[in-house]
């Protein structure tokens, strides 16, 4: 047994207060045994009931430890243990108005031909993902600081928006091999700098930048945290690093042309370094996401399954490995392997979004709703600015007829939508799923017009298209919901017919002629 599982072992035992019972039986065990050896000595049974009673003491040991595995003793009484769920086992820190905060703005590009806004933004996310994982301390997600310019920016903007104390600013310029960061960290409740720092240093110290970096931030923000090393190999070569920011960068857009963009950057990382794990858990996600939202091909799911292998070979310390591998064994419907899979991505990386996401979503295709929903509900506390992940709850409930549930989610998925439109009022994902929310709460003509702008601007968005033809579908406008869903098909790419099956937006469209003949042309 690898130290990690025994690690999680060992955190169930206690989880499920094995352990506790264990002691309390020995203890128990041994008094009655004393106690026991005592009247027998006076008594005049026979000598053997010692030894039964010995013998009995033992027999109930496992039977004790198996109960307690098992059982558990509630308010309500004794009923089954959910210790065995991850949400159960994995803790999550409190988000209290005093909780140290921050967001990591895009960092701005000083190249002269300004051709390095990718690197300089990968920067910064990396920052960002760092101190995402510092026990104590909430950061705002890349979502939502992204979609601020640093440059523009007020700091009470920020703080008003972001909801966060501190932000952190920066600047960068890569000129051959050498590596210029400025980066300063302002108090968003007064506009004053805490500090400023400058880093001018060969490129293939650029780790080295970003941990002093985010020690600094720390420090500052009175939470230290010793990190660790991303990768236990040695550190990738510059030019792969490069190649793997710009990667990055496109796939975070989420369409099918950023998503073969990025698809090839990521190749090419791998060709200057085989064993850069996460470039091919970054991989894997491109095939993962094709196979999901654009193009279901065997090719896509085989591809899927060996660069997520690759990325479990190399580096099987990251969350992000076994999420792409969670995702492939997905879409080969082996649920059981992929649970496994994230799982463990969520005991590695607890703060990790996108395990309880798509773990949540693959409880979906599961047809397990309930379990959907609490996984939903974890994904949505881990990113509090997120709303899909709330949104989506309301359609489970729904499903599970459940209505006043899905109104009170409803709500609170839109005011997470009006937040993030807010800061960016064109974010078409956005305005795609906020017009369910505005719908579902009676809002039509709004939600209409949300729908079609975010459909408008994104032709060639398999979900936003997708989500297009469930919009029309719960708003009566049948032949315009199947228009949407054959043009998914024929137009933009295929999408997930498990989650086709599963979804009750399609309900109303199920009867329709034409429906059938569309679901007839997905792929088993």
């Amino acid at each position: 047994m690898s130290l990690l599982r025994a690690r999680y072992f060992w955190g169930q035992l206690k989880k499920r207060k094995v352990v506790r019972v264990a002691l309390l039986y020995i203890v128990v065990a041994v008094i009655v045994l004393l106690v026991g050896e005592v009247i027998l000595t006076d008594s005049a049974l026979p000598s053997w009931t010692m030894n039964l009673l010995i013998v009995l003491a033992l027999a109930g040991f496992p039977i004790a430890i198996i109960l307690s595995w098992v059982y558990e003793v509630t308010p309500h009484g004794v009923c089954k243990d959910s210790a065995g769920h991850i949400e159960s086992v994995t803790d999550l820190e409190s988000q209290r108005e005093d909780t140290p905060s921050i967001a990591v703005l895009p960092f701005e590009d000083l190249s002269e031909d300004q051709d390095q806004g990718y690197f300089c933004e990968g920067l910064a996310e990396e920052i960002l993902d760092y101190l995402r994982k510092v026990p104590g301390l909430r950061v705002a997600s890349r979502m939502t600081a992204f979609q601020l310019n640093s440059l523009d920016t007020d700091p009470a903007d920020v703080g008003k928006k972001l909801h966060v104390q501190a932000g952190l600013k920066g600047r960068g310029l890569k000129s051959g091999d050498k590596l210029r960061i400025e980066v300063e960290l302002i108090d968003t409740r007064n506009g004053a700098s805490l500090w400023t720092r400058q880093y001018e240093r060969p490129l293939q110290e650029v780790f080295v930048i970003q941990k002093k970096i985010v020690n600094a931030v720390t420090k500052s923000l009175k939470v230290p945290v010793k990190l660790k090393a991303r990768e236990k190999k040695r550190r990738p070569d510059p030019k792969a690093y490069d190649l793997f920011l710009h990667g990055q960068s496109y796939f975070s857009k989420h369409t099918t042309q950023d998503n073969v963009l990025a698809r090839q950057l990521f190749i090419r990382t791998i060709e200057l370094e085989p064993e850069f794990g996460r470039a091919w858990a970054a991989l894997a996600y491109t095939y993962g996401y094709s196979y999901m939202y654009f193009n279901a091909t065997d090719v896509n799911l085989a591809e899927a399954e060996r660069t997520s292998a690759m990325a479990l070979k190399y580096a099987p310390h990251l969350a992000e490995s076994h999420v792409s591998s969670g995702i492939a064994l997905c879409m080969k419907q082996d649920y059981k392997k992929a649970e496994a899979r994230f799982q463990k991505a969520i005991y590695l990386d607890p703060k990790y979004f996108r395990a309880w996401y798509f773990y949540a979503r693959a409880k979906v295709q599961e047809g397990d709703l309930r379990r959907a929903l609490s996984l939903f509900k974890r994904a949505s506390q881990v990113r509090p600015e997120d709303f899909q992940s709330v949104l989506l709850q309301a359609q489970l409930f729904t499903s599970l007829n459940q209505k006043d549930k899905a109104l009170e989610v409803t709500r609170l998925g839109l005011e997470r939508v009006r937040n993030l439109l807010e800061i960016n009022p064109n974010d078409n994902r956005a305005l795609n799923m906020g017009a369910f929310a505005l719908l579902r709460l009676g809002q039509v003509e709004e939600a209409v017009k949300w729908m079609k702008t975010s459909m408008k601007n994104a032709p060639m968005d398999s979900i936003i298209q997708y989500n297009g033809a469930c919009f029309f579908s719960l708003a009566g406008d049948y032949e315009h919901a199947l228009d949407c869903l054959e043009n998914c098909l024929i137009k933009v790419g295929n999408i997930n017919r498990e989650w086709l099956i599963h979804d009750s937006d399609m309900d109303n469209i199920r009867n329709h002629p034409r429906y059938d003949q569309i679901v007839r042309n997905f792929p088993d």
